[in-house]
């Protein structure tokens, strides 16, 4: 028998057919495998976010708490006090004999100190009876007892100090007391000025007390910062005026 050739070629066109179709299945699988690993993935970077943002909360309320620790930890001033013995201490403008005297420190009373001097030779202290007002008292002196560690106590700054002087115009020489400094006659400019710390002075004639030391009563002078005390007479009743330019 003879077969014909048309039915031969169907049959090898259906298996043809048929494998093509498997082949686009197969096909359409995995491309659907692969858009469900995104999501698988997203939620592997999903738990990571959340793991991030629960360690960085304790991160952002710690700062809140230094300043509360800082606080508490901060020391206090250390109990430094100066008291006065056997007499009075002046308290004064600055850390300085050449400030002007605000206050004193009478004999037997104590005061706390908060800061000192870079030289560490004058306390910082409160001024009795002036409520908020401060001043300072020198350690060198025999007349003042410290109590405690100075050098812990923080530094203190005070303004510059404004020169005070006495002047003599007269012809004589004159003593000022205390310290028991003579100042020569106005004719010897400028040796004839001489600078003070502030405070009370005596000014005597050294030349007439000399001869009649019953009669060198003096005169008392109240220095303060920035005072050009002139004498013009002592011990007599002639008025020496300064020479211009003195």
């Amino acid at each position: 028998m003879m077969i014909r050739p048309s039915k031969i070629l169907r049959w090898p066109v259906f298996v043809f057919l048929a494998l093509s179709l498997s082949a686009c299945r197969l096909t359409v699988q995995s491309s659907n495998g692969e858009d469900t690993a995104t999501p698988a993935a997203r939620s592997v970077v999903d738990p990571a976010t959340a793991v991030i943002q629960s360690t960085e909360t304790p991160t952002y309320a710690a700062p809140s708490a230094i300043p509360t620790i800082a606080l508490t930890a901060s020391p206090s001033l250390p109990s430094v006090t100066i008291t006065a013995l056997n007499g009075n201490l002046y308290i004064r403008r600055g850390s300085g004999s050449d400030f002007n005297p605000v206050g004193v420190l009478l004999k037997g009373q104590t005061a706390t100190a908060s800061g000192r001097d870079i030289l560490d030779e004058w306390l910082y202290i409160p001024i009795p009876s002036q409520a908020g007002k401060f001043g300072w008292v020198s350690m060198q002196t025999i007349y003042s007892l410290v109590s405690g560690h100075t050098m812990d106590l923080p530094v203190v700054d005070s303004d510059l100090a404004v020169p005070a002087f006495i002047q003599n115009c007269s012809t004589h020489k004159m003593n000022v007391w205390p310290p028991g400094v003579i100042i020569p006659p106005g004719n010897q400019y400028p040796d004839n000025i001489i600078q003070f710390d502030p405070g009370d002075y005596t000014v005597q004639d050294y030349d007439n007390g000399k001869s009649n030391p019953n009669s060198n009563q003096g005169t008392v002078v109240d220095l303060r910062e920035g005072d050009l005390f002139k004498i013009t007479a002592m011990g007599t009743a002639a008025q020496h005026k300064c020479p211009d330019g003195q």
